[in-house]
């Protein structure tokens, strides 16, 4: 089981995804957060897919390790198909499951094999991970939508099917804070 992540001591390595994916999913957010309020400022969570943690401490070794890495891959394939309700630190989440696909599973497993052996990634148990687009949950909430409304929610939307593709746009380093000026540390373009 992947353990819940330590905010205070981890930053998330994260990709983009292009726009063509991101517009129907930011759709859904952005309707149950305003029916919530969930985000009173407007600031929505943006959509990402997280691949790895690492120590925040380690976070100038990680730049230089992804600077270097991102430069042996292409494009990276990301494709969702449906929606999933996934139980987290004790709390649903509506997301968007991301299939593996051989281009997103050979970039992050390198990626994360590299930063493994030099002791800066903090996921332990890397096979269990599960790529996908957190759309709606109470992690950042201003105002947190009640347990049984979000379960309900998360149940009503689950399976349901939406399928799209679009290739990763960057591969960037996040502080866990919504703030789109503190959040990014670092930011790398991706594909040819």
């Amino acid at each position: 089981m992947i353990k819940a992540a330590e905010l205070d001591k981890e930053y998330f390595l994260v990709l983009i995804p292009g726009q063509e994916l991101v517009e129907t999913a930011a759709q859904v957010q952005k309707i149950v957060s305003e029916h919530y309020n969930l985000y009173p400022d407007q600031i929505y969570p943006q959509l990402h897919i997280t691949i790895d943690r690492i120590d925040k401490t380690k976070a100038d070794l990680a730049e230089e390790i992804l600077k270097n890495k991102v430069k042996e891959f292409g494009d990276i394939e990301i494709e969702v198909d449906r929606f999933s309700c996934i139980k987290f630190s004790g709390q649903h989440q509506l997301v968007l499951e991301v299939n593996e696909t051989q281009s997103l599973s050979k970039f992050a497993r390198g990626i994360h094999r590299e930063l493994s052996e030099k002791n800066i990634s903090t996921i332990e148990n890397y096979e269990e991970w599960m790529f996908h687009i957190t759309i709606v949950s109470n992690i950042f909430a201003e105002n947190p939508i009640p347990m049984d409304e979000l379960t309900e929610i998360c149940l009503f939307m689950e399976g349901m099917s939406r399928p799209l593709s679009a290739h990763a746009e960057q591969l960037e380093i996040w502080r866990p804070t919504l703030d789109p000026v503190e959040k990014v540390i670092a930011s790398f373009e991706l594909g040819e």
